[in-house]
């Protein structure tokens, strides 16, 4: 089995190496993206736009993802 590989930066943690986050250090928002496609999404000209204006949705451990790849409650 593999390793769990946790990462942690700008208040968030999160885990898997598949993520993508949009630092603060670096001029970002300091969301973290399920994929990087989504990464590339909210920032198409430099600038970051707002996940829920893309029509994103925020897991409880506030990784915002396609609406439907979350389970339904």
């Amino acid at each position: 089995m593999g390793e769990i590989v946790r990462v942690r930066c700008c208040g968030w943690e999160w885990v898997g190496t598949d993520r993508a986050h949009c630092c603060r250090r670096f001029g970002g928002c300091g969301a973290v993206f399920d994929d990087p496609e989504l990464w590339d999404t909210h920032r198409p000209a430099g600038t970051c736009l707002d996940p829920r204006e893309l029509g994103l949705t925020q897991t409880k451990n506030g990784i915002w993802r396609r609406r439907q790849d979350c389970p339904r409650a």
